[in-house]
């Protein structure tokens, strides 16, 4: 496999000897020998500058290194043959930089990686965004297929919010999908939209230049920007500041406003103020105030988490941890109750949260009473055929402090459904 180098009064190739003589090199002088042996290089050429691009890339110490190196290589890579360098991200498999069929593995992200990343302008961010495959797909051409299919409406119910939301949703449910974006700083999206729409610009133009096709530019530049604005929700969220939960001042010399009903922990605060005050010894203060002891504990153990993590995890992230190890135990409601302390904590943060808990829940529950190896694993397909709303389900009873009921009442159809 060739990869063809253009430039002004030139065209030229790179054969797959030369990639790897350059990716076994062991110095950049040693490359730029290699291929000043083997080429004849025409005046104006960018050859030389991909030979060290390419082993730079290949030897680098770094993810942040690597994404330089790679997206200055592409800068000298013909249009037609930009499919022939990907970046190959997957949730299952090792992330690899792909040059025609030969892998550099990608170092892992760390929590210098952002800030080690040279300032990509927006070439430089289109030009890997384009270069992006998720599972073997190309994210900006297919990412509108990929992501729909997901989506667990009927067609005659379908419409461009139900279709956008599920495509934020697999995002969100995608964490190396989310990171890869995320590392290119496709997340800087603003109110206004500006940055989302030269995003598209910009990749409209691209594929417009790898392709021919008209059609494929516009697909991929409107999928570009939506993966733009997705981004930037999903990380705002993320990112929200902490919002403290505020004593209630509706205390008043003669009375009080009604007690808020749901299992918020402002609604156990409110509960557990008015029992101190008219039942001190009752069974329902001491209830009460030991679930408001037991929410700190949450939170402290969630920031805990995150601080501790070498991967510089998210609240959101710690949560979901969490969470997945109570379903393990088999603690389904201490599980919702961690969700309730933390929504109530951090409600920009929250819905992302609420939408993976349905998926922990099949991982990290259900798979530990079935027997996943043979006939649960095919249960468990047949009764989300026959259930394409289960995840919603499982939301809804979320947030009304049921997910165990929910999940009980699942398991027991999925063991009763026939394979």
């Amino acid at each position: 496999m060739d990869i063809r180098l253009s430039g002004f009064l030139y065209s030229r190739s790179i054969n797959e000897n030369d990639i790897r003589a350059s990716v076994t090199a062991q110095r950049e002088k040693d490359v730029v020998s290699l291929w000043g042996k083997i080429a004849d290089w025409v005046l104006g050429t960018k050859v030389e500058a991909a030979k060290v691009a390419l082993f730079r890339l290949a030897h680098a110490d770094t993810l942040a290194q690597q994404l330089s190196s790679f997206s200055e290589l592409k800068q000298y890579v013909a249009p037609a043959r930009q499919d022939s360098l990907t970046w190959q991200i997957s949730d299952s498999d090792s992330p690899v930089f792909r040059i025609g069929d030969f892998d550099i593995p990608c170092h892992a992200a760390t929590e210098n990686t952002m800030a080690n990343l040279p300032p990509f302008d927006l070439d430089d961010r289109c030009r890997l965004l384009c270069s992006m495959h998720y599972d073997g797909q190309n994210v900006v051409s297919e990412y509108h297929h990929f992501a729909a299919e997901t989506l667990s409406l009927p067609e005659s119910e379908r419409n461009a919010d139900a279709v956008l939301a599920a495509q934020e949703r697999f995002v969100s449910l995608t964490p190396s999908l989310l990171r890869s974006l995320k590392l290119i700083g496709l997340d800087q999206n603003d109110v206004q939209g500006d940055f989302g729409r030269d995003i598209s610009q910009t990749v409209e133009r691209m594929v417009s230049q790898m392709t021919g096709d008209e059609d494929t530019a516009v697909r991929a530049a409107r999928n570009a920007e939506n993966l733009s604005i997705f981004a930037s929700n999903i990380m705002r969220e993320v990112n929200a500041p902490d919002t403290s939960i505020s004593r209630s001042d509706a205390a008043q010399t003669h009375g009080r406003e009604p007690v808020p009903a749901g299992n918020s922990l402002a609604a156990l605060r409110l509960r557990a103020e008015y029992s101190r005050e008219s039942m001190p010894r009752s069974d329902a203060t001491l209830d009460l105030l030991t679930h408001l002891f037991k929410a700190g504990n949450v939170l402290a153990d969630i920031q805990l988490r995150a601080k501790n993590s070498r991967e510089g995890m998210s609240l959101s992230d710690a949560t979901l941890e969490m969470i997945a190890d109570l379903f393990k135990a088999g603690e389904l409601r201490e599980a919702n109750f961690v969700y309730t302390v933390f929504a109530d904590r951090y409600p920009g943060n929250a819905r992302r949260v609420a939408s993976v808990v349905p998926a922990k829940v099949l991982h990290h529950y259900w798979a530990g009473h079935l027997d996943y190896d043979y006939l649960g694993g095919k249960r468990v397909t047949t009764w989300q055929t026959q259930n394409p709303k289960w995840a919603d389900d499982g939301v809804e009873a979320l947030l009304a402090g049921t997910l165990d009921t929910w999940a009980e009442r699942a398991l027991a159809e999925i063991h009763r459904t026939a394979v």
